[in-house]
């Protein structure tokens, strides 16, 4: 059961660092495309046709790319009740946050899964590509979720820190 573990965070770990990298690289691409988009749009009097759409596919990637790591990281809004709460208090509010985590995350999993096969039938119209391109990520971001809202409300320490920050 160890090895499996130790396994699974091995995974999810280098999962995670590439998931960082692809975050950076979404965030950058969608910047330098809206900026070259209103540069000619407006110095040169002609736009990228596709610039709205692939912007609208880097935006929706990044988000949900970021969330798993917001979770990860505990970088999440949370409001603080209590200035040093019991000790009790402490671990049923950690376990009411992984367990609404859980929550969000089965929920983007699942209905991210039916948002891909309603729209895969579709296209985009700028860029021809299938509509089901825009989601194809909420799944992946549902299952790093529950992954680590899972591991959290057991009490596994993942190593975030040294994780995310390699």
């Amino acid at each position: 059961m160890n090895a499996l573990v130790k396994t699974l965070d091995s995974i999810f770990d280098s999962i995670f660092k590439v998931a960082l990298v692809a975050a950076q690289v979404l965030l950058v691409a969608m910047v330098v495309l809206i900026a070259a988009n209103v540069f000619m749009r407006y110095v040169l009097n002609s736009g990228i046709f596709w610039a709205e759409e692939i912007s609208l596919v880097l935006a929706v990637w990044f988000i949900f790319i970021a969330m798993p790591l917001g979770v990860r990281k505990g970088l999440h809004i949370s409001i603080h009740l209590f200035r040093n709460p019991a000790g009790w208090l402490d671990r049923t509010l950690n376990i009411l946050k992984s367990l609404v985590e859980i929550t969000v995350g089965f929920v983007i999993l699942r209905y991210g899964w039916i948002l891909i096969q309603f729209t895969s039938r579709s296209i985009m119209p700028a860029t021809e590509l299938p509509s089901a391109t825009l989601y194809l990520i909420l799944p992946v971001s549902g299952i790093l979720m529950l992954y680590e809202a899972i591991t959290d409300l057991v009490g596994h320490d993942t190593d975030k820190e040294e994780a995310l920050d390699a």
